[in-house]
C-alpha cells in the first residue's frame, strides 16, 4: 500500500486537532501542564508499518541492476496500459482524500 503525502498531512492535521480539543477540554497552570498520548491499536499497527516501511533499503539493488541490464540490452518493454492505470488511480486516490 502506498501512502501518499495528501494522506500524511490528513493524519498531521487530525492529530492536531486532537491535541487543540485536548488543551481546550483540561486547563491547568503551565507548569503541571502534562501531554499523553494514546494511540489506537490501528494507530499502533500503522506506526509500526511505517517503522518496517522505513527500515527497507531505499532501493532494490537487485531489481535496478536487472531494470539496467535490460535497458542496456534494449529488451525492457514499457507497458503503456499499466502505467495509464496506475496514474489514473493515484489521481482518484488524491481526490478522494
Amino acid at each position: 500500500m502506498r501512502i501518499s503525502d495528501k494522506q500524511v498531512q490528513q493524519v498531521v492535521k487530525a492529530y492536531a486537532d486532537q491535541i487543540r480539543r485536548q488543551g481546550k477540554a483540561v486547563s491547568r497552570p503551565a507548569e503541571q501542564q502534562s501531554h499523553e498520548i494514546r494511540l489506537s491499536p490501528q494507530s499502533q499497527d500503522f506506526r509500526a508499518a511505517l517503522q518496517a516501511l522505513r527500515a527497507l533499503p531505499e532501493e532494490d539493488e537487485a531489481r535496478v541492476r536487472e531494470l539496467k541490464q535490460q535497458i542496456d540490452t534494449g529488451a525492457y518493454q514499457v507497458d503503456s496500459v499499466q502505467v495509464a492505470k496506475k496514474m489514473l488511480g493515484r489521481n482518484l486516490v488524491d481526490r478522494l482524500l
